[in-house]
This record gives structure tokens, sequence and C-alpha cells, in this order.
């Protein structure tokens, strides 16, 4: 029974080896997405999952452990070399020994000449190592869906840090257009102020306060506008992007939603369940006892067998050089059980090194776990704050944006003085900003919270 097990699982690795074989040319040689003028958030993901140096980096590991799963499998295939080798020698003699050892010169010299031919194919098999090669075999297939659950951990790590620096670059675009309409609506004031003071309704005071806050709107705007150009250059180098390429970030942030009726324990367990950073290390613990168990057969005796085909000449002369039918053969066999009594302890140190690391990839494993319910809890508490600061903002943005109206028609028939109307648009101004960036932690928070549960949540 246990014997058709080890065949079945080496017919599954074998099948398993032959698929990472036919496994599509990597990303870098495949034609890549071209960067559109104007940049769409799915644009952009799309174009980092080609181009991102460390989601590459995790592909690239993924496929060449591809290599290592074909070779543990390669193990239960006989071991065939082929080797040749042809040889010449020449000797040239000009002296010699007497009957009694003494040298006596040669005449004419004496030449020798020798060459030979030697070919052979063998093979050898290993029949049985304690289930070692079976173990290592496993273990690198164990070790390949950790590098894929690691791959597929990366993109969604990725994917979320593309969407936070393009609704970063959204957000920027939107307080652009906020501290143009506050630079057109403070040289509005201005030319208002100057009108009242023409008509003796407004004080010098005035006048310069109203200048002051244009040179100070068109600062804020120049400032927001540096903050763009920067959150730009952080969605390039999230994309990859070496070339020149120009591109303007266009799109709208998602419905707004409650988060609130989310249950946590749901939330964990779906993302226990899910997330690929717990499958990569249970792969990984799954791995590192299977190498604990391919130690452990070190114990037990090796059976190996071998055959092996020679053929061979040679000649006095150089007729035997590259001759690839040479006429002496021979043909062997032999079987070969190796039985470690005592090797210095080292089989017993590789046991117990594997088995502490067995035991460690659990303890990562449990960390991971933790990790996962504590950043998945504090996610769901960031999103649920972040609505009510929404709720919130939303709330005072109108109601500044209300009393600015007022103030404003008071203002212009005398009924209040600059200082308190200026009051009142800087607080509008804060409130709109704030109104801006609740939409825009909102939908960041919800990006981090489904990062950290490993698939969306939203409705």
């Amino acid at each position: 029974m246990r014997l058709a097990t080890a065949v079945a699982a080496v017919a599954a690795g074998a099948a398993g080896a032959a698929a990472a074989a036919v496994l599509p040319p990597p990303l870098a040689a495949q034609e890549r997405t071209a960067v559109p003028a104007r940049l769409t958030l799915e644009d952009a993901i799309a174009i980092a999952r080609e181009r991102n140096p460390e989601y590459l980096q995790s592909v690239n590991s993924y496929r060449a452990q591809g290599a290592q799963v074909r070779a543990g499998w390669g193990a239960f295939l006989p071991r065939v070399d082929l080797r040749a080798s042809f040889a010449g020698y020449n000797q040239r003699t000009v002296t010699g020994q007497d009957t009694v050892g003494r040298p006596i010169p040669i005449d004419p010299a004496v030449t020798f000449q020798q060459s030979s031919s030697n070919q052979s194919l063998s093979a050898g098999l290993t029949l049985f190592d304690g289930l070692s090669n079976l173990h290592t075999a496993q273990a690198a297939r164990a070790t390949q869906d950790a590098a894929d659950a690691a791959r597929w951990a990366t993109r969604s790590r990725m994917d979320a840090e593309t969407t936070r620096r393009f609704y970063e670059a959204l957000r920027t675009s939107q307080l652009i257009a906020l501290e143009e309409r506050l630079v057109a609506s403070a040289r509005e004031q201005r030319d208002n102020t100057g009108r009242l003071f023409r008509a003796a309704a407004a004080e010098q005071e005035d006048v310069l306060g109203a200048e002051a806050d244009v040179a100070n709107a068109e600062l804020q705007l120049a400032r927001t506008r540096g903050d763009a150009d920067k959150a730009v250059l952080a969605v390039r180098e999230q994309l990859g992007l070496t070339e020149p390429i120009t591109f303007e970030v266009v799109g709208e942030l998602p419905p707004t939603w409650d988060p609130t009726p989310l249950s946590p324990d749901s939330l964990v367990a779906l993302g226990l369940a899910n997330h690929p950073q717990i499958e990569r290390l249970i792969e990984a613990a799954d791995a590192s006892h299977l190498r604990a168990s391919s130690a452990k057969g070190d114990w037990w005796p090796t059976i190996q067998l071998g055959a092996s085909l020679s053929r061979s000449m040679g000649l006095q002369s150089y007729h035997a050089l590259f001759d690839l039918n040479p006429k002496n053969r021979t043909l062997s066999f032999n079987m070969t059980v190796d039985l470690p009594l005592f090797t210095g302890f080292q089989t017993s140190a590789r046991i117990a090194a594997a088995d502490a690391d067995a035991r460690n990839a659990d303890e990562a494993l449990r960390a991971g776990q933790l990790g996962l319910e504590r950043d998945v809890r504090s996610a769901l508490i960031d999103a649920q704050n972040a609505y009510q600061g929404l709720q919130l903002a939303q709330r005072g943005s109108a109601l500044s944006a209300e009393r600015l109206r007022l103030a404003r028609e008071r203002y212009a028939i005398g009924g209040i003085s600059f200082a308190n109307l200026q009051i009142l648009i800087d607080r509008a101004s804060q409130d709109e900003r704030q109104l801006i960036n609740a939409r825009y932690a909102f939908a960041e928070s919800v990006v981090a919270l489904e990062e950290r549960v490993g698939r969306p949540v939203r409705p």
C-alpha cells in the first residue's frame, strides 16, 4: 500500500513538472500594454502587473522553483552517463642497458607508438533510500506552491499599493481644482473689496487683506500642484515606467458604503481562509516537515542498481585514435546496499536541524495568523472611523458653504466686516479640503481592509 502511494505521488509529481515546463513565457518577453495618455485605475493595475519590479521578481522566483520540482522528481529516474576517451602515446628511445645493467647507445633509435579508444554507457537507479527522494520531491513541490502563493501575495499587495497611489494622484488633482476655484474666488473678492473701497464702504486694510488672500491662495495652489507632480511620480514608480511617458490620471472613487455591519470575526475567518500570505506560510510549513521526513530517511539503507556497457581497444600504433567502434566489449551490472552504521553524528545533526526548521515554520504560520487577525480587525476599525469621518466632513462642509453664502450676501451690503468674512472663507475652504481628504481616506481604508482580508469585501 505504501509503495502504491509512492508511485502515485511520483506520477503526480511528474505531471506537475510537465505542467511547469509548459508555463507561458516570462512577462518581460510578452508584448507590453501601452500607457494611455488618460490613465484609469484599471490601466494602472494592468501595467503594474507587467512592469512592477517587485512583482516580476516574485514571478521569476516562482518560475525558478519549477526547475527544483523537476529535479526532485528526476531522482526517481535512472542516471545515465555516456563517456568516450581517446589517447595516444609516442616514445623514442636512444639508450638501453646491457646484460649487467650498464647503459649503452641504441642505433638506430627505437620508436614506440600506442593509442587507445574507450567508450562506456552506464546507468544507475536508486531502488530504496528510506523514501528520502520522495519526501524531497514533495518538499520541492510544496516550496513551489509556497512561491506561487508568495507571487499572489505580492500581486495583491502591489494592486493595493497601485490603487493607493492612483487615489493619491486623483486626490491632488481634485485639490488643484479646488485651489483654482479658491484663487478665482479670492481675486473676485479682491475686486469686490476694491469697489467697496472706492465707494467708501471698505477700509484700506480690507483692500490689503484681500490682496494678501490672493497671494496666499496662489501659493497654496502652487504647493498643491507640486504635490500632484510628486503623486504622479509615485504612480510612475509603482508602474515600473522608465520611458519618458506622460499621462494624466482620470477616474472616480467607488461609491461610499457603510462598513459598520461587517463582522470582524467573519472577516478574520475569511482572511485566514483566503489570504495568499497565509497560504504561503502553510505551504512553507508543509515543505519543512517533508524535508524533515527526508532527513530521517538517512537512517535507512540505500539500495542502488547499476549497469555498464563499455568498449575499448589498444594498439601499438595510432589506429585506435578516434575509433568509434572498438572491438573489445564488456557488460557489467551490480547491486549496492549501503547501510550507515556510524556517520560521526552527522545524520542526527541533520535530522535535528530539519526538525527545528519544521517547528519554526509552524510557529511562523501561527505568528502570521495572529498578525493577520490583528491587521484585519485594525483595518476594519480604520474603515469604520473613516466612514464616520466622511459623514461628519460632508455635514461640516455643507454647513460652512451655506454659512459663507449668507456672509457674502451680508458683506456685499456692508453687513459684516472683511475680517469676519475672511474667517468664514478660510473655514469653508478648510472644510472643503477636509471633505476631499475624507473621501479619499475612506476609499484608501477600504483598499487596506481588502488587502488584509485577501479579497473584496465591499457590497
